[in-house]
């Protein structure tokens, strides 16, 4: 568990930069039945930053919300690598990165948003996001048999786009979020910031990818040099396990402490 990831951590080979890459709902911030209300705190916001400022550390956020959504909430500071959309757009200092279909996006997933509305007409608990370029049906409110009903109906209601070509459902913890169906994962968001810090300190990466989300298996299996850490207990791809967010606050202590 913790101290199995620690030392794996102080292992790693001489000569390389650490890629530190969380996921941030359940990994950073605790989840909250409206998606909108999660924000990093102030103590590990503090705690990134300290470990940003060491020379053989880059480090970097992985998720599914926007871009934008994201640097908000995390409030950190612009050379930390954010990965929004689960990938399909990256920023690092004043450089952006878009899948380069991405910008098609809104018009493949047009009409999505309305049509799950009849999905919260049936389960109000049910809070539908619309991102532009994709659409997320929530269902934090609802215990896992409930949820999978909202997402049998939800599908449903998605299958002409579906089918057509347009979009593709990814499942992730109490959320389905149909995407414009383009190739892009956590996983190619992985491999492109690992590649930009060699790059950039012409140094070999050694990645730690700690999440929590379903998604964050593609970035599990992504890895070729360093760990994939679960946050949780269940099956997964991760070489190792955290209990929970109190464990990622320590391994964040841990890492923000000198020597």
């Amino acid at each position: 568990m913790l101290a199995e990831v620690q030392a794996e951590v102080r292992a790693r080979p001489p000569h390389t930069t650490l890629v530190l890459l969380f996921d941030f709902d359940g990994t950073l911030a605790e989840f909250d039945p409206n998606p909108a209300a999660p924000v990093l705190s102030p103590s590990r916001r503090e705690r990134i930053e300290t470990i940003a400022r060491f020379d053989d550390v880059s480090v970097g956020i992985v998720s599914g919300r926007r871009l934008d959504d994201l640097r908000t909430r995390t409030a950190l500071p612009p050379s930390i690598y954010h990965a929004g959309l689960h990938g399909l757009e990256i920023a690092v200092g004043n450089r952006h990165w878009e899948h380069p279909d991405l910008g098609r996006g809104t018009h493949l997933v047009e009409g999505l948003a309305d049509a799950l509305s009849a999905v919260v007409d049936e389960y109000p608990a049910a809070l539908i996001e619309d991102k532009q370029a994709s659409v997320a049906i929530h269902a934090r409110r609802y215990g896992e048999a409930e949820r999978k009903k909202v997402f049998s109906v939800a599908n449903a209601v998605a299958a002409p786009w579906i089918l057509e070509g347009r979009v593709r459902p990814l499942e992730g913890d109490a959320v389905t979020e149909y995407l414009p169906n383009i190739v892009g994962h956590k996983g190619d968001a992985t491999q492109w910031i690992v590649a930009d810090v060699e790059a950039r300190t012409l140094r070999p990466a050694w990645v730690a990818y700690v999440g929590d989300d379903i998604t964050d298996e593609d970035a599990f299996r992504a890895i070729t040099s360093g760990i994939a850490v679960l946050v949780g207990l269940r099956p997964t791809a991760a070489t190792h396990k955290l209990n929970g967010i109190a464990d990622v606050d320590l391994f964040l202590s841990f890492l923000a402490s000198p020597g």
